[in-house]
């Protein structure tokens, strides 16, 4: 009801905005203009125009519900159940019978031949000239003497005893017995006839390469190095110019001395030879062979046995062999070796060496070497094998099995499927119907008094 009143309102609201404005329009003829217009007249009437109103009514609505209800039906199972049945069996029994079987391979034949190969290679020619240098060296003078160290050292001594260790073991005892056990066999009566069976082999067949291999090997060189440049301080005698300085007398003679001076030199020290290991590559080819295989069908002609059994009823004695066993009791020797360690002082004898250098000067000859290569054909040669294969018959002796039947009763479970009726509750859905109150907005027309404006001329 709130609702409708107010857009009641509004509606009135609206219309008198209308009639306020109206007469000012028509005060100015309707739009601007700058003419006189004449003084209009003005008559208000009532007109009926019909307004919309809104009303909220309660409306019953019915809807439809589910309902879970449990419910108890028959439902129809399958179980399966298994019973004792009797049938009859044929049990195998294995014999192996040896058969010779011929066949043919083919044995490899080594051939070794020596074929030659000519090179050249570059000879070195080594020339030698003799030369001579002086150089000045100190030469070491060594001394030595000997000086004793004592120092105690634990030496081991080992000891073995004998000792026994007894235990038991548990020696079997078998025995033998003798029972009878009668049982039918299903003897085979065996015809053979031919099938033929195709096969893959594989066929060898040889090719021949040839393959270079590095057979060098490392020389060694031998090559004299220079000694190195060092300076060093030479005592040289000087003599004296002064006059008043000469000797006077027998004295003075035997007092007067040269005055010593020291100058510095370079001096070379002596050459050393240097071993070198040099790598002198040899390449040599030789032929290598190889073998691939080649698979071949062939067609062998097979026997093929086919049996058929006759029944009969035989006796077996067969041996039962039982076992018990028996304590026995043992004894093993053993070795055990205990290690103690006893202080043993020894004296040992040190060799100390001192060096001092005295001044030697020496003319050292050596030797300057100049290399020459000259060309020099040289003859190798290397030895081929080839290989051939000759085919040699051989006879093996292969293991053959028969199988004969025995028949026999045995027990097996059968399954046999049964039907039940079993109870069981379901969830179902019951429809029912409810009734609810629903708002609903209701709109209808209601008329309603418009004061409307009319302007004459």
């Amino acid at each position: 009801m709130s609702k409708s009143q107010g857009v009641t309102r509004l509606a009135a609201l609206a219309l008198l905005v209308l009639g306020t404005v109206a007469p000012a329009g028509a005060t100015y003829c309707g739009a601007a203009s700058y003419r006189i217009c004449a003084a209009p007249v003005v008559q208000t009437v009532d007109v009926v125009a019909m307004a919309p109103r809104y009303e909220t009514v309660m409306k019953t609505v019915y809807e439809t519900v589910y309902e879970v209800q449990p419910t108890t039906v028959m439902q129809t199972r399958y179980r399966t159940a298994y019973r004792t049945e009797q049938y009859q069996v044929q049990r195998p029994i294995v014999e192996t019978v040896e058969q010779e079987r011929r066949y043919t391979v083919m044995k490899p034949v080594y051939e070794t031949a020596e074929h030659e190969r000519r090179y050249t290679v570059m000879k070195p020619v080594i020339e030698t000239q003799q030369r001579e240098r002086r150089y000045t060296v100190m030469k070491p003078v060594y001394e030595t003497a000997e000086h004793e160290r004592r120092y105690t050292v634990m030496k081991p001594v080992i000891e073995t005893q004998q000792r026994e260790r007894r235990y038991t073991v548990m020696k079997p005892v078998y025995e033998t017995a003798e029972h009878e056990r009668r049982y039918t066999v299903m003897k085979p009566v065996i015809e053979t006839s031919t099938v033929q069976r195709t096969y893959r082999v594989l066929r060898p067949v040889v090719t021949q390469r040839q393959v270079v291999e590095e057979c060098g090997a490392y020389e060694t060189q031998l090559e004299v190095v220079p000694g190195p440049i060092v300076q060093r301080r030479v005592p040289v005698a000087v003599a004296s110019c002064d006059p008043c300085e000469e000797p006077r007398g027998l004295l003075g003679g035997l007092l007067h001395h040269k005055k010593r001076a020291f100058a510095t030199v370079a001096v070379q020290c002596p050459p050393r030879t240097v071993a070198r290991r040099v790598f002198v590559s040899k390449p040599v080819v030789r032929t290598v062979s190889e073998t691939k295989y080649v698979a071949e069908t062939r067609v062998q002609e097979i026997p093929v046995q086919t049996c058929r059994y006759v029944a009969e009823e035989r006796v077996e004695r067969i041996p039962v062999t039982t076992c018990r066993y028996v304590a026995e009791e043992r004894v093993e020797p053993y070795q055990v070796q205990t290690c103690r360690y006893v202080a043993e002082e020894r004296v040992e004898r040190i060799p100390v060496t001192t060096c001092r250098y005295v001044a030697e000067e020496r003319v050292e000859p050596y030797q300057v070497q100049t290399c020459r290569y000259v060309a020099e054909e040289r003859v190798e040669r290397i030895p081929v094998t080839t290989c051939r294969y000759v085919a040699e018959e051989r006879v093996e002796r292969v293991p053959v099995q028969q199988v004969r039947y025995v028949t026999e009763t045995a027990e097996r479970q059968v399954p046999v499927t049964v039907r039940e009726e079993v109870p069981v509750t379901v969830q179902r859905c019951v429809p029912r119907v409810v009734a609810r109150p629903v708002p609903v907005t209701v709109c209808s027309m209601v008329p309603v008094a418009v004061p409307t404006c009319l302007t004459c001329p």
